[in-house]
């Protein structure tokens, strides 16, 4: 009996549970087909298992879990496929920003800052970042940075994965 998927937010948990999936992936041929992709829903409307999925396809770091596409819509798009797990990929949600007070806010996104560069340890023994550039981004690995160095840490982190 297939599992009716209440809660799950996570593709690669849907998939490995065999749980109801209706096919999205789609959407990975509108994210390479397009320059920007603004996906906005309401609440409780799959955008975290939409974002998950796309993690899942894109991400460098994920490349045993291509399977989890085997028997989806775009394993049938050849040049879709050329794409997949190639990229560094970031992913974060900002469902769980609700705090109370602005300076708790700003210290949740500082911690998704963090767990983000986390993700990317690598990027400190790279041969191509500057020193200064390994600096900074120790410095979001630390969470050690400053409300007005927020602004540009997405962008800088990119960046340095895009080097």
């Amino acid at each position: 009996m297939k599992l009716i998927p209440t809660g799950i937010e996570n593709f690669k948990e849907m998939i490995d549970k065999n749980a109801y999936y209706v096919d999205k992936t789609n959407l990975i041929i509108d994210v390479l087909n397009e320059q920007v992709v603004f996906c906005t829903r309401p609440r409780r409307f799959s955008k975290t298992l939409n974002m998950s999925m796309l993690y899942y396809f894109f991400s460098i770091k994920e490349k045993e879990n291509a399977y989890l596409f085997d028997y989806l819509n775009i394993s049938k798009n050849k040049n879709a496929l050329k794409d997949q797990n190639k990229y560094p990929t970031i992913f974060i949600s900002l469902k769980d920003m609700t705090k109370s007070s602005y300076e708790k806010q700003m210290n949740r996104f500082k911690e998704v800052i963090c767990l983000c560069a986390k993700n990317f340890l690598e990027l400190l023994n790279s041969d191509i970042l500057l020193d200064s550039e390994k600096k900074l981004f120790q410095k979001y690995v630390d969470n050690e940075i400053q409300d007005n160095e927020l602004e540009s840490a997405l962008f800088n982190i990119s960046y340095f994965l895009y080097k």
